[in-house]
C-alpha cells in the first residue's frame, strides 16, 4: 500500500454514501445502521461539524466526524478500510480532527466506543485519552461503551460538573 497518495480533506455531500456505508460495515455491524448516508450528509454541511476523508487513488479509506461544542468536542465516527489499517491513516485523521479543536480553543474532545473493541481502546489510549466511565447499553440498548476523554488544554478537569456529552 502506497501511503503517500493518501490525501486528507474535508469531505463533500457526494462522500457521504462511502462514509456511512463504511461506517455501516466496520463500526455498526451487528447493529441497526445509524450513520446512514443522509445523516452524515447533514453533518457534511454542518457548521459546527468536521467530516474529514482520507482518500486514495480518489478512493475513501478512511474517515472522521466531530462535532465542535462551545468548549468541548466529541468524535462520532472514525473509521479506516481493514486493508488500509496499520499505516496511520486513523492517527493522520484523528490528528487533524484534535488540531481543528485545539485551533478553536476546546478543552477536550470526549468518544464513546463499544466495550469489546480492544483494538480501538487501545488505539485511542495510545493517543493520549483516558477512560471515563461504562455506559451500559449505549448501543442500541444492546452493547455497553466505554466513554473516553482526552485533554487539549493543560485547564482541562474531567470531572467538572459542566463536561457533558455533545450529541446530534
Amino acid at each position: 500500500m502506497d501511503t503517500r497518495q493518501t490525501e486528507l480533506a474535508l469531505a463533500h455531500v457526494n462522500d457521504a454514501y462511502s462514509i456511512a456505508t463504511m461506517s455501516r460495515d466496520i463500526i455498526e455491524h451487528g447493529l441497526r445502521w445509524n450513520w446512514t448516508p443522509e445523516r452524515v450528509g447533514r453533518c457534511v454541511l454542518s457548521p459546527d461539524i468536521n467530516v474529514v476523508t482520507a482518500k486514495n487513488g480518489g478512493e475513501v479509506i478512511g474517515f472522521g466526524i466531530m462535532l465542535y461544542g462551545q468548549s468541548k468536542a466529541h468524535l462520532n465516527l472514525l473509521g479506516v478500510d481493514a486493508s488500509w489499517r496499520s499505516y496511520g491513516i486513523g492517527h493522520r485523521l484523528l490528528t487533524w480532527l484534535e488540531e481543528c479543536a485545539i485551533t478553536a480553543g476546546l478543552e477536550s474532545c470526549q468518544l464513546e466506543l463499544r466495550e469489546t473493541n480492544h483494538h480501538a481502546r487501545k488505539f485511542y489510549l495510545q493517543h493520549g485519552y483516558g477512560e471515563l466511565e461504562r455506559v451500559s447499553n449505549y448501543y442500541q440498548q444492546k452493547e455497553d461503551a466505554i466513554r473516553l476523554t482526552k485533554p487539549l488544554r493543560e485547564s482541562f478537569n474531567p470531572n467538572d460538573d459542566t463536561f457533558v456529552l455533545l450529541t446530534k
